[in-house]
């Protein structure tokens, strides 16, 4: 009888979890009153369980030879949680216009955060810089871009009139990076194949069932477990790997001057910010980055300023984006 009672007990307090969670995770309102902790533990639920990837949806994306995929030129609406949106995509793939690539006067690279992952068209941070400066943006990021395909993407653009080039920086370009330097400077982009069978796979439904979120945690606990985390050797920080990848491209952004921004969802830190401010200041450090104007976000952005379950910028984080780079620009001066 105590058996049955244990089991019992175990049972109910797995239903009662697995009723938390839902709630949590469908009423992201609700979850922003609650602990960072909890915030985050119940966005991997959303992200790993729900959330769908763009790029890799049929009919939003497409194969690039160039790149490995950008998106699909045309319209489309892109439905989440949190947030439902029109992408307006050129023949570049890129989410601005078709007049937007004859002689931009500030081009944007960057990965979802640039992009506008969330937010409509004309609340990116990209599309407040030229309405505020009155010059030409064109924005060319795409999601999961690290910085070796956004130095690519900027070799296919026009930059006759170009004044400024704005580099959005994510963590998540390290393994991009890092891929690019062990394979001696060579881009490993993504074969036709390899993307019509990612496609494949995000492209099916993603289905919820009573207990999924319980069993998604015992998944995470169990690999955390057996998979414990060995001590890795860092060949290069990030900030390492973005001058080095920087530095193979030095014809495309020599004189230019350059804003770095590193946006990395509301837990992002200003390590790599602070490494690549010391780099500039050090005597003997590369010609080329004479000209960035290195951002610091974490004391202008907060969590208010992310969505609570999908961790990309609300338009109100993009309109302090914006503000910031405007007046680094207004410091700077224009060329």
């Amino acid at each position: 009888m105590a058996a049955f009672f244990v089991i019992l007990s175990i049972v109910l307090i797995l239903i009662i979890a697995e009723a938390v969670m839902l709630f949590f995770v469908r009423h992201p309102n609700a979850l922003r009153r609650r602990s960072p902790k909890f915030q985050n533990a119940m966005a991997y639920l959303y992200v790993q369980g729900e959330r769908k990837v763009m790029q890799f949806l049929k009919g939003y994306g497409r194969y690039s030879p160039d790149f490995g995929y950008t998106l699909n030129p045309g319209e489309f609406v892109f439905t989440e949680r949190e947030y439902s949106n029109r992408y307006c995509i050129n023949s570049l793939g890129v989410r601005d216009s078709e007049e937007a690539l004859t002689s931009p006067e500030i081009i944007v690279l960057g990965d979802s955060y640039a992009l506008g992952w969330g937010v409509g068209q004309d609340e990116t941070f990209t599309a407040l810089l030229g309405r505020k400066t009155n010059l030409k943006v064109l924005n060319t990021s795409i999601p999961s871009f690290g910085t070796v395909r956004e130095m690519l993407m900027l070799d296919k653009i026009d930059r006759s009139n170009l004044k400024y080039l704005i580099i959005q920086y994510c963590g998540d370009d390290y393994d991009e990076n890092l891929k690019f330097y062990l394979n001696g400077n060579k881009p490993q982009i993504m074969r036709e194949e390899t993307f019509h069978h990612i496609t494949e796979i995000h492209s099916r439904p993603k289905h919820y069932y009573f207990g999924k979120y319980v069993w998604m945690k015992i998944q995470k606990k169990f690999r955390e477990a057996r998979f414990a985390p060995a001590h890795v050797s860092i060949l290069q920080s990030e900030a390492d790997l973005f001058v080095h990848v920087l530095g193979q491209f030095q014809s495309l952004i020599k004189g230019l001057p350059i804003i770095i921004v590193d946006l990395g969802g509301k837990n992002r830190s200003g390590d790599f910010v602070a490494e690549l401010k010391q780099k500039t200041s050090t005597d003997g450090h590369p010609s080329f980055l004479e000209n960035l104007i290195i951002l610091d976000l974490t004391q202008n952005l907060n969590a208010s300023h992310f969505y609570v379950l999908d961790d990309h910028l609300t338009p109100e984080g993009h309109r302090v984006v914006a503000d910031v780079i405007v007046r680094a620009m207004e410091k700077a001066g224009t060329p």
